[in-house]
């Protein structure tokens, strides 16, 4: 089950980055393809570095100091003048905020850090999950909160990174986190709109958690549930191939959890006589 997690905060990023249509100057993505969005010009091959070590800033939002940054980018050692003449070109490739202010900058104790500015999908996921957790149970409000959460899911977390980048996220919590949070907002989400009686909202809800975190057998059964409650055999048939297909992907154990096989045999009894079960069995 891994480790309990502390709930969302909701004031993960400022208030202007949880309105709806806010375009920043400056937009980071980690919930997908990585990337960022700046006002500057860069060199396209300086862009892979750059991007990586953005990320690496906005998932630190506490800062970070520079020798820490050389570690984490540069785990075979950089020159420090090296180092500070990417943290240079980076800076003026985020430009400033409204008042001359740099996106990036070092705060008093010497860390590197992004300012309030710059948009974290991330952060902002974070912010829109916690305010859902505040808003009244079952409410409209907290089913918006969840459903505009899920929007920014699209894809894996930092999907085509380069190879041989971002060895950092073997070191830290960010990947299960990511994972933890993005499963539990869908799965929320599957049960107001089950309760609700919206079994495909319930399904496109599963399948934005499904995004990212591709291998949480939980929301296959969120997705199995919603798709029985629609009352149409073909999509839970449809489901079940999903889940046979994405269980013959693990080469290490191709069987999926006892606790999705039972619920498909309470779902769907002669699934194990169809083609699908034939192949999976």
């Amino acid at each position: 089950e891994g480790v309990a997690l502390t709930g969302p905060a909701p004031n993960a990023a400022p208030p202007q980055h949880l309105e709806p249509g806010h375009i920043p100057p400056v937009e980071i993505t980690i919930l997908g393809p990585a990337s960022v969005r700046a006002p500057g010009l860069l060199e396209p091959d300086r862009v892979a570095l750059a991007t990586e070590l953005v990320i690496y800033l906005a998932v630190h939002p506490g800062g970070v100091h520079p020798n820490v940054l050389s570690a984490a980018l540069w785990p075979r050692g950089v020159a420090a003048d090296v180092r500070d003449a990417a943290v240079a070109r980076i800076t003026e490739w985020l430009g400033t905020d409204s008042i001359g202010r740099p996106h990036l900058a070092a705060d008093a104790s010497g860390r590197l850090r992004l300012g309030s500015g710059v948009r974290v999908d991330w952060q902002v996921f974070q912010g829109l999950a916690g305010h859902a957790e505040l808003a009244l149970l079952g409410s409209a409000e907290q089913e918006d909160y969840l459903a505009r959460a899920l929007d920014l899911v699209q894809g894996q977390l930092l999907d085509g990174r380069p190879p041989g980048r971002y060895a950092w996220l073997a070191t830290g919590e960010l990947e299960y986190e990511v994972t933890a949070r993005v499963a539990d907002t869908a799965h929320q989400l599957v049960g107001l709109r089950l309760a609700s009686g919206d079994p495909q909202g319930a399904m496109d809800a599963a399948r934005a958690g499904l995004r990212l975190a591709f291998d949480d057998e939980l929301l296959w059964r969120d997705l199995l549930r919603a798709a029985h409650q629609t009352g149409q055999e073909e999509l839970l048939r449809a489901v079940v191939g999903e889940i046979c297909a994405r269980t013959a992907l693990d080469e290490v154990l191709p069987r999926m959890a006892p606790e999705t096989e039972s619920l498909i045999d309470d779902l769907y009894p002669s699934w194990r006589t169809t083609e699908i079960g034939r192949a999976h069995v």
